[in-house]
């Protein structure tokens, strides 16, 4: 072998290895038993807002709800799919999200557009390797630690979950429980049949259920000392309790159809024939404001921006800023 033979061959050899070091990399799955996906609050609302490493991910509306990306004040907007998702979670660099393809975007054409998908997945935040990780109906959808939880709507509806490699699946409830209120490790829940109690479901210790608040509460959502719930036995107002007392609170006399939260205020529908509407207040329910007249759903929170729908128009999201200041606008997308 000549030399320059040699030297080609080490150099093709250094680019293979370096091709294959490339490719290994891109398939790792990096999971942490500390990881956790969306919000409470926003899954609770069909997941269709996540931020992550500074993008948010949302399900479009105007484009039959394909899971796009954009920056956080909605410039640089990206199609990642072409079916339409909801429940979206990540971590990590990495999406989850159901997606169904009774609704597939009109901007695409090809075999895709004529098969039929559905089920659990998982891809790259620019959206590439989309894995389906599993095929089935599935409800509420929750990244919790280095599985996903996720609920099965196929006959009488249980609760399973999945490792995000796509090992392990298992069923861990036989009652369609809703994984979506995970904070340290802890899954909140409403019981389904015998009860509508708040329980508590440890993952790491072999997914024991406890029972922590009896009534008839609703939609839990954990933030900071409390845990935020609808109550049924008092006209569906918001209520919270304390994790380490117990003590419950008012927060929102009126009565409500659904909420979100972050840090700093409560998001709430206000359900009332008359006049419903979008309202916002502080944690401890002080200082009010109404910030869309109408009936509105499917409140979802960015670190900017409160996105929601009004009912009758599910093809059109609305947003405004969070702090209220600007008035309730139709959300453009640039797709």
């Amino acid at each position: 072998m000549t030399k320059r033979t040699a030297v080609t061959f080490a150099i093709i050899t250094l680019i293979i290895a370096f091709i294959v070091a490339a490719h290994i990399k891109e398939q790792q799955i990096t999971m942490f038993p500390s990881d956790h996906g969306n919000t409470a609050g926003n899954l609770h609302n069909s997941g269709l807002v996540f931020e992550m490493d500074g993008k948010v991910y949302f399900a479009n509306p105007a484009d039959s709800n394909c899971l796009y990306s954009m920056d956080p004040n909605e410039t640089n907007q990206k199609r990642i799919t072409s079916m339409g998702v909801k429940y979206i979670n990540g971590a990590n660099g990495l999406l989850y999200f159901y997606m169904d393809s009774t609704k597939k975007s009109d901007k695409i054409s090809g075999l895709g557009t004529v098969t039929n998908q559905y089920g659990i997945y998982r891809c790259k935040a620019n959206g590439r390797n989309q894995t389906c990780l599993l095929r089935d109906l599935c409800g509420e959808v929750q990244l919790c630690g280095e599985y996903l939880y996720y609920q099965v709507n196929t006959g009488n509806g249980s609760l399973e979950k999945i490792r995000v490699d796509q090992t392990n699946r298992s069923k861990v409830a036989d009652e369609k429980i809703s994984p979506v209120c995970y904070s340290n490790g802890t899954i909140y829940f409403t019981g389904v049949t015998a009860d509508h109690n708040i329980h508590t479901l440890q993952p790491s210790a072999g997914d024991a259920i406890s029972t922590i608040l009896e009534g008839n509460y609703f939609y839990p959502v954990v933030q900071g000392d409390y845990i935020y719930y609808m109550n049924g036995d008092d006209n569906y107002s918001l209520w919270r309790a304390n994790l380490a007392s117990g003590d419950k609170q008012l927060v929102v006399g009126e009565r409500i159809d659904c909420f979100t939260m972050n840090d700093n205020y409560i998001y709430y529908a206000f359900s009332d024939p008359n006049v419903p509407a979008l309202k916002r207040c502080n944690l401890d329910g002080t200082d009010t404001m109404t910030l869309y007249d109408g009936v509105v759903n499917s409140i979802n929170l960015s670190s900017k921006y409160v996105y929601f729908k009004v009912y009758g128009l599910d093809d059109v999201m609305y947003h405004m800023p969070l702090n209220g200041m600007s008035p309730a606008s139709i959300f453009v997308s640039n797709y």
